[in-house]
């Protein structure tokens, strides 16, 4: 949760006194410090009950610009809080592009629809609103706002005016959009924790350097050891909150071997006890499953924001799925092929199509790809699952059959390919394997980089199969469709190759008719979990030094 420092008219039209204030919201540890920035004649009447209260505490342009120089002099980011559309356009010149727009202005549609014409991004305030107003609001601003604010202007509010529970509607109402809490209490930690187990992304709590000066607003204004003391409260109970899925945390999974009850004797006779030996549950269910039986899981979902509905695009003789479907089945070791995607409505389609072709279908977890290979193994009780994504159509199940030997004959944990274009080969992960990488993982929700955490475990069996071709730079080319490029990149290959059916083609012919003018850049970074990154010629590295149990040749 990000923290805010209000200003506000605390400063009583001091210029010194202001920055005073932005000193200590930075000491504070405040990420924000935010100002009313307003011309008096453009923000309201002469004969306006406060007129003479906003000219008193009115700064010129020149003093606004010794502000804005010297918050930047001292590190702490300043939001200007605009009144008026001149000083929006004063603000913008001297370069800020996060403003915040006040309640007095949600209704305000000329000053909003001059905003919106600009580069910048908004927190909206919401002060007194209805839903009626937030949406007038919203159908003008619309992505321009990054942060809904909640919060009620009563100096001080009463516990029972918070209502807190406001922060859960605009997360469901308008889930597109961040929320912040404008908390008017002298409370530096109820009020504040509350904010944040209710997962605000921003507080923001007015400041002063002292309440005993009566300046504007002291009434509500904590002194800079308070907020000071507030941050430090909400940086020390915000690592609480973890993160949003159930699964063991690292220092809790050392604790299942421990804890849990063993599978202890055979068949009939088999107790369940807390005992040193044994096995688990999943080693006892296992042991069930059939070794050799290797099923194929499509992970397909028609959420795409870089190429839209990239897996239902015309392929060859079928949209791109299907093709890649039918072209598996000539594999000769996979015992079925199954379609596996979300239970969310917007796969809904891919659903219903699969079962108008009587294909096999899964809609499982929508994030935890993992989970829906599991339980694809689970209902068919195999020993291996296959990961193909549903964008990478030249999938070879020549080569898929040689890995599948592999793992048979090795008793290998994982197997793959190497030296392949990017969208032709596959995986194959045993069972017991796919369970142990689960249960060790921090976050099952990191699907898509298995292969990472492949990579990084020494202690599993591997294989691969090492493909030769003439040209030491087709593991750079790419086949898996992400981008319209992508596309047109496979289609050019097909229109290449002069056979009809698109299950006839073999490796050979893609690779002989592949354009190498168009390649990964080496130096290109990959993403990797929890922000890290490396580039592709470590990552081609790693594969091709990973401790494999068994590697085999093909040669092209």
């Amino acid at each position: 949760m990000l923290v805010i420092a209000e200003s506000a008219f605390n400063h009583n039209g001091d210029v010194d006194y202001l920055k005073s204030l932005a000193k200590a919201a930075k000491d504070s540890n405040a990420d924000y410090f935010t100002v009313q920035v307003y011309e008096t004649a453009e923000f309201c009447e002469p004969d306006y009950s406060k007129f003479q209260i906003c000219k008193d505490v009115e700064l010129s342009h020149d003093q606004w610009g010794e502000v804005f120089n010297y918050c930047n002099e001292i590190g702490i980011d300043l939001i200007p809080c605009v009144l008026d559309i001149n000083s929006f356009h004063f603000c913008y010149e001297h370069g800020y592009r996060f403003f915040k727009i006040h309640a007095t202005d949600i209704l305000n549609i000329p000053f909003l629809e001059e905003i919106v014409k600009h580069d910048c991004r908004l927190i909206l305030e919401t002060q007194c609103a209805t839903e009626r107003d937030i949406n007038a609001s919203l159908k003008i601003l619309k992505e321009k706002v990054e942060v809904l604010f909640h919060g009620f202007s009563d100096y001080p509010t009463k516990f029972e005016d918070q209502n807190l529970r406001s922060l859960d509607y605009f997360r469901k109402q308008w889930p597109q959009y961040k929320t912040g809490f404008a908390d008017h209490t002298l409370d530096v930690k109820g009020i504040p924790l509350m904010a944040l187990a209710k997962e605000a992304d921003y507080l923001e709590k007015h400041i002063t350097l002292s309440r005993d000066n009566g300046n504007y607003d002291w009434q509500v204004s904590l002194e800079p050891s308070e907020f000071k003391e507030m941050v430090k409260v909400i940086r020390e109970y915000e690592v609480t909150l973890g993160k949003f899925w159930k699964h063991p945390r690292p220092a809790e999974a050392r604790y299942r071997p421990i804890m849990y009850k063993k599978y202890l004797g055979e068949a009939e006779d088999q107790v369940v006890k807390r005992s040193d030996g044994g096995i688990d549950y999943y080693e006892n269910l296992l042991s069930s499953y059939d070794k050799s039986k290797i099923i194929i899981t499509i992970i397909a979902r028609l959420k795409s924001n870089r190429l839209q509905r990239k897996v239902m695009l015309p392929f060859k003789n079928d949209l791109l799925l299907f093709d890649l479907m039918k072209r598996l089945e000539v594999s000769k070791k996979i015992s079925k092929i199954i379609l596996a995607t979300s239970f969310l409505d917007e796969d809904k389609e891919l659903v219903e199509e699969a079962n108008r072709r009587n294909l096999p279908v899964y809609p499982g977890h929508p994030l935890s790809v993992i989970d829906r290979m599991l339980d694809m193994a689970d209902q068919e009780k195999a020993g291996a699952v296959v990961r193909i994504t549903g964008d990478n159509p030249f999938t070879d199940p020549e080569i898929l059959d040689i890995m599948a030997g592999l793992y048979i004959d090795h008793d290998l944990d994982y197997v793959r390919a190497n030296n392949l274009p990017f969208g032709v080969s596959a995986e194959i992960f045993s069972t017991s394997y796919l369970y142990r990488l689960y249960n060790s993982m921090e976050n099952p929700y990191q699907t898509e980089y298995l292969t990472w955490f492949v990579m990084l475990d020494e202690k599993a069996r591997k294989g691969c199969v090492d493909v030769n071709s003439k040209n030491p730079d087709l593991k750079r080319v790419v086949y898996s469709v992400d981008y319209q490029e992508d596309y047109d990149r496979c289609q050019k290959v097909l229109s290449k190759i002069s056979k009809d059916n698109f299950v006839d083609i073999t490796i050979k012919d893609i690779v002989e008719n592949s354009d190498f003018d168009s390649l990964v850049d080496l130096e290109q970074s990959i993403k990797l979990p929890e922000g890290e990154s490396i580039t592709f010629r470590e990552y081609f590295d790693r594969l091709d030094h990973m401790e494999y149990v068994v590697r085999v040749p093909y040669d092209i």
